[in-house]
Parts: structure tokens; sequence; C-alpha cells
């Protein structure tokens, strides 16, 4: 069954001119006729011209006075005007009004178009929380004065436009629909239903807004689907059970208006939530993410998510993304990371991740205490050339270990200990606790940093694969002979007296730090062809070592 909820509060339906509109136009009237409204059975049409002119509603759809706050808040409308100025030209204005004092506040314009929807409907959006901090930008005086406009007491609401072109006669050219708000913070659809078989899709949610006329999401062209305002799939307290999954889409979140003005910088939230009872379930495969404006922070931590299966999802210029404790049937395997904010897996099992850059400094990965990365395996990082890979934050006296295994870096910094801003991992203890990295199977060097005032000692132990290989002066390989090689200073050894095999080789696994100097020797000397020994003297670098020694003959 398809289910999704709209979980704003509605200002005022427009389904009524006379409940209780005004315009600074003309042609103010009810606008039926289909394909001219996105709600309901029909909009409000008013005549606006090429100047600040304003139409707007002091009622809610029943009529009763409006007294609402929207200091803290997002509020929406419904569109349809072909006319528009530039945003900076205050094309289009979301208003507010206390009574006294009405201002218009340019949202956008023929430049920044909000979100399509049909019939020829656009959907506009004001974070009133982003004036209430930082007033006296792009808007429209209608009454009174910006500076004393409350709006906290918000009795009068609509829309304001600045035209291209001067309006003739008496013919309305442009239809206003249903409005909307919900308090910043809070989530404005809910994505809920589905079973196992018949799963929640995106063409549902869809056709529910259509159905509905909700104006939060749009489906411009085949499998592409733009959402314009905070969003959640599951359900955060007992209701129903729910399963959602998409399939080969592109999503678009929008966190401004198309350009335009945008929402503040943590109101435009989308989660994935579950409770103790139902059993929620979001699955996603070959879906890629791409967030303009506002990045948006994505949560999908909740402990009762029962289902959470990532596979081949790419995530681009995204706010925060936060994954759940590992669970039998959570995980994400082959995503992309694209300049996203940090990203944080605690110990949840991830295999084939890449991420492209970050937009935080401080990396691209956070690990803390509750992290186990040992569960993330085969993690590529490319560094854009600034910021580090890995964050490791940590508040405990005692020593932390972590081990990974099949990590490739590239781009970073390969001297550690300095303060370029871009090395592998950037380490901070509040407690000065030791921390040690062991590396298996990795490409590249993995450097690090430390915070300023942390104390406490970092060891980087990188398993690599030493190989010698042993050649006569013909370069035919030697059968039989033996090689020691022991690390310089130390004398721990890497290869205890092995024997080279048909090819000539013998190998060793070294999990030590790297650059390490190594000496040793090769010799063969008692069964025939006997060589001349030979001596040892390299370096086991990040990649591990691959030596060629030449034996000369002595017989």
């Amino acid at each position: 069954m398809s289910m999704s909820t709209d979980l704003r509060t509605e200002i005022n339906d427009c389904e009524d001119v006379s409940v209780t509109f005004s315009t600074s136009g003309g042609a103010l009237a009810d606008e039926p006729l289909a394909g001219q409204f996105y709600e309901g059975t029909q909009a409000v049409r008013a005549q606006h011209s090429n100047n600040d002119d304003e139409l707007y509603t002091t009622t809610d759809s029943g009529g009763t006075g409006l007294n609402i706050d929207l200091s803290d808040a997002t509020a929406y409308v419904l569109l349809k005007d072909a006319l528009p100025q530039t945003f900076a030209n205050r094309g289009v204005q979301i208003l507010l009004g206390d009574g006294t004092d009405r201002i218009g506040y340019s949202v956008g314009g023929n430049d920044a178009q909000g979100m399509p929807v049909g019939p020829f409907f656009n959907v506009y959006k004001l974070d009133v929380s982003e004036i209430v901090a930082a007033p006296g930008t792009n808007f429209a005086v209608y009454a009174g004065s910006e500076a004393n406009l409350d709006q906290t007491a918000v009795t009068q609401f609509g829309i304001g436009t600045f035209h291209n072109a001067k309006a003739q006669g008496n013919v309305a050219n442009l239809a206003l629909d249903r409005m909307t708000y919900h308090a910043n913070g809070s989530y404005a659809l809910r994505i809920n239903g589905g079973t196992v078989g018949t799963p929640e899709t995106m063409a549902d949610v869809q056709g529910d807004d259509v159905t509905n006329g909700w104006g939060m999401v749009a489906n411009p062209v085949g499998e592409s689907y733009w959402f314009f305002a905070p969003t959640e799939w599951g359900e955060p307290t007992a209701n129903a059970d729910a399963y959602f999954s998409a399939a080969n889409e592109q999503w678009f979140w929008v966190g401004d208006n198309a350009g335009g003005r945008a929402v503040g910088a943590t109101h435009f939230p989308f989660r994935v939530v579950g409770n103790a009872t139902d059993t929620i379930s979001f699955v996603l495969d070959n879906v890629v993410i791409v967030n303009t404006g506002t990045r948006a922070q994505f949560d999908m931590s909740s402990a009762d998510v029962n289902t959470l299966q990532l596979d081949s999802v790419t995530f681009t210029d995204l706010g925060a993304i936060t994954f759940p404790a590992n669970t039998a049937s959570k995980y994400a395997n082959d995503c992309i990371f694209n300049n996203c904010d940090q990203v944080y897996f605690e110990d949840l099992t991830c295999n084939r991740l890449t991420f492209n850059g970050s937009n935080d400094a401080n990396g691209a990965i956070l690990w803390d205490g509750n992290s186990d990365p040992s569960a993330q395996d085969n993690i590529t990082l490319n560094s854009d050339g600034t910021g580090y890979g890995i964050q490791i934050n940590l508040n405990t006296a005692s020593l932390t270990t972590f081990n990974i295994d099949g990590y490739e870096v590239n781009g970073y910094e390969t001297t550690s200990g300095g303060s370029t801003g871009n090395t592998v991992f950037f380490i901070d203890n509040a407690l000065d606790g030791d921390v040690t990295i062991n590396i298996t199977n990795g490409v590249g060097t993995f450097s690090y940093e430390v915070a300023g005032g942390y104390t406490g000692t970092v060891t980087i132990n990188q398993t690599v694969t030493v190989t010698i290989t042993v050649l006569d002066t013909e370069g035919s390989p030697i059968e039989g002979a033996k090689v020691f090689l022991e690390t310089t200073p130390g004398g721990v050894d890497v290869i205890t007296y092995g024997i080279t095999n048909a090819s000539g080789q013998v190998s060793a696994s070294y999990a030590g730090s790297t650059p390490q100097a190594v000496t040793g020797y090769v010799r063969k000397g008692t069964a025939s062809p006997v060589y001349k020994a030979a001596n040892i003297n390299d370096t086991i670098g990040a990649g591990g070592l691959a030596a060629t020694i030449t034996l000369v003959s002595d017989e």
C-alpha cells in the first residue's frame, strides 16, 4: 500500500479567495480552471505588474485569523507565474506581515525557479530563521519596516512578485495555491508503508504528492526525483511496518530555491528512523543522491531500523552522514562519497567504498571510541589536495588499536608529524592515550598528524609483502638459495633463513612501520652449483619491498 504523509502545518489551501485575500494588483478571484491549480479544486488568481506587488491572506482555510510564530520555521508556497524578474530583483517573494509591518522576502525568480511541479507550478520556500538572524537583505517593504517586523506573530502571509513586463488590462497572470510551514529541525515529509512483497517506491511517493497537492517531491523526467523538504523514511513511533526500496534512480536534494535564498545550515535534515515495535526496512541499489544548496544531514543511525542495505549508492555534496551500529541486516557496499561532509560508520559492515575529497577539513571519515573500522574493508581515499582523510577523536588514557584491511590512499602528504593539514590520519586524544593503527594490504603511504597538545605515541604498522628474487648472472632464477633479512636498526627478523623456490623467490609479510631499512644476505654454497654470497641493503616502503639479488658463480 502506498503511503506517505505531509507533516507540515497548513496556512491556507487557497481554495476560497474570500477567506481572506488581498492584492495590490488586480483581477483577484478564485481560479477553478483545470491546469490553474495544483492542490484541491482551485487556486487564488491575481494580476501583478512590473513593480513590487503583493498577494496575501489574513486567515487560515477556515476563516480563522492567522497568528503564527514563524521565527524558527520554513514556509512554502505553490505559485504559477511565468513573468518574474530575477532573484536579485525580487522576482518571487514570500510575504510576512504582523498587522503593521509587511515584508516580501525574495526567495527566487526567473534564475532561481524553486522546484517545478505540474501543471507549470513552482514551489518556493523561506527559512524565516535566516532572515531573523541576518535581516536587511533582498526584500520589498509593503508596509511599515523590516526592522520592526515581528516574525513570532505573523498575521499576514502570502507572496510578492516583481514582473518583467507591465500588466495589460485586468487579466490574471499568476495563481497562488496551498501555503504551509514546519518548525525547523522537524521533518516535512514522512515516507512509510510498503511490504517486502510490495515495497513503497519513489513513484508511489510522487504520486501521493500529485494527488494531495503537496509540492515536496517532483519527478521531472524518467527515474529522476527532486526532494524540496526535510524527509524521513520509516516510523519514529509505533504505527505500522514500513518497507521502502529504490533502484536505478537519481535523487536531487534541493536545499535552496534551485538558486536564490537557501535554508539554514542545519535545517535540511533527512533520516531513516524506526521504533521498538514496527519492522522498518530501507533498501537502495544504484541510487545517485546529489545535494544542491544547503547541505542535507543524512542520519541513518537509528538502532530501531531493522534492515538498512545500500548497494552502489553515490552521495555527492551531502552534509554529515551517520550510519548505524552493525547488525546482520545492515551494510553499505560499493558506495561513493563525493565531497561530502564527515561520514561516521561506527562498526557497520562495509566493503569497497570510495571517498573523493571531503568538505570537512578534519577528515572524510570519523573514528572514535565506538568505531571498529575492521568491519570496513577495501576503502579508497582520494585527496582533493586539502584536508585529512580520517579523523581519530578519542578520550582515553589507554592504548587504542585500530585494524584495517585493504585501504588505499592517494594524493595525501606522505610525511608524518608535520602540520600540512593533508595527511591520511588526524589524531587527537583528550587524555593522551597512545594510538596504534595496523594496516593489512594497504596501498599508499599512511601518514599522520596530531592535534596540538596531544602527547601520546602514534604507531602505524603496515603489513606489506617483502619479496627477494635471486638470479644468476645470466638472469636465470636460483632455487635453493638461503635468504636472511632483518631490520636495521633493531635487528628484528623479516626473513629468517628462507629458501628460494623454483622461481628464485622467497617472500614474507612485514607488519612494522614504514619506511624501514633492512639488511641481510643471500648464500648458496653447499650444493652445486654454488655462488659467492651477496649482501642486501634496502628499504621496506609503504608498498612493501621487491628486491632482486644477483649471485656470481663460485665454481
